[in-house]
C-alpha cells in the first residue's frame, strides 16, 4: 500500500511540474523567411489552379508604433544638417572592450513595451545572415519575411496568422500560419503563391483580421484580402509538421520555399 501511494505521489507531482513548467515556457519567437526559386526554368510539370481556403478569421502582425518625429528647431530654420549633430570622437565609442570577440548567447528576450503578434523593425532580424546568403545566391530571390512573439496553445485555441508579404516583381505570398502545441510543438503551413494581374479577382476572399493591441485584447475588423490588388493565385503550399523549438526548419515547393524557427524566450 505504501509503494502504491509512492508512485501516486510521484505522479502527481511530476502531472502538476509538467503544467508549471508548460506556463512559464509557452511564449516564443517565430521567424520565418519566404523566398522564390531562381532562375524560372518551364519545365514539363503542369500546377493545376489551387483551392484557395482561408480560416474565417487571422491573427494580422502589426507593426511597433514608434514615438512621432518631431522636426527640430535647426531643421524648421534651414541651418546645415551638421548643426544637428554632436562632435563625437569615434574613440568614446570603440575601445578594446568592446570589439573583443564574444561568443553568441542563444538568449532570446522579449522587449517590455512589445505586445503579442507584433513585429519589431527597430531590431535586427534574427535570421539576417540566412537572407544576404540567399540574396548572394544567383538561385533564390528573397520575398519576405517576419518575427514576432506569442503564446502557443493547444491546437483547438490556437488561431492562424496572415501571411501577406510585399510585392516583389509582381509575386506576392499570402496565406496563413498556425503553431500549436499538442506533445510536441506543431506548424500549419497553408500558403499561395501569387502574382498580381490587371484582371479583376473572380470572387471575394473576406476574413475577419485580428489585431493585438494590448496584451489580451484584440481588435477585430472584417476584411476582403483581395480588396487592394487583383491576384492570380498560382500555387499552393499546403503543409503540417512536428517541429523541435532552436532548430532550423525547411519546407518547399518546386517554385518557393519557407525557412522558420521556433524559439522559446529567455525569462529575465
Amino acid at each position: 500500500m505504501r509503494k502504491i501511494k509512492l508512485n501516486f505521489l510521484l505522479i502527481f507531482n511530476f502531472f502538476i511540474f509538467s503544467n508549471i513548467s508548460f506556463s512559464e515556457e509557452n511564449i516564443y519567437r517565430i521567424d520565418y523567411i519566404i523566398f522564390k526559386f531562381l532562375p524560372e526554368i518551364t519545365s514539363e510539370e503542369r500546377f493545376l489552379p489551387p483551392e484557395i481556403f482561408f480560416s474565417d478569421e487571422l491573427i494580422n502582425i502589426t507593426n511597433l508604433k514608434y514615438p512621432e518625429f518631431i522636426k527640430p528647431d535647426s531643421l524648421e530654420n534651414d541651418l546645415p544638417y551638421q548643426d544637428l549633430f554632436q562632435d563625437i570622437s569615434i574613440t568614446r565609442i570603440i575601445d578594446n572592450s568592446n570589439i573583443q570577440k564574444k561568443e553568441k548567447e542563444e538568449k532570446i528576450e522579449m522587449s517590455k513595451n512589445q505586445v503579442f503578434f507584433q513585429n519589431d523593425s527597430g531590431i535586427d532580424f534574427a535570421m539576417e545572415e540566412i537572407i544576404q546568403s540567399l540574396k548572394r545566391s544567383k538561385n533564390y530571390r528573397v520575398i519576405g519575411f517576419n518575427s514576432w512573439f506569442q503564446k502557443i496553445k493547444k491546437e483547438t485555441e490556437a488561431l492562424p496568422i496572415l501571411v501577406k508579404t510585399e510585392a516583389d516583381y509582381k509575386d506576392i505570398v499570402i496565406g496563413e500560419l498556425k503553431v500549436y502545441k499538442k506533445r510536441f510543438l506543431h506548424l500549419d503551413l497553408n500558403l499561395y503563391f501569387t502574382k498580381e494581374s490587371s484582371e479583376p479577382a473572380p470572387s471575394e476572399i473576406n476574413i475577419k483580421i485580428l489585431e493585438q493591441t494590448k496584451k489580451d485584447q484584440f481588435e477585430m475588423k472584417e476584411s476582403n484580402l483581395l480588396e487592394e490588388v487583383n491576384l492570380n493565385f498560382l500555387y499552393r503550399m499546403n503543409h503540417s509538421r512536428k517541429v523541435k523549438s532552436k532548430e532550423l526548419h525547411y519546407v518547399d515547393h518546386p517554385k518557393f520555399g519557407v525557412i522558420f524557427q521556433i524559439f522559446p524566450i529567455t525569462n529575465k
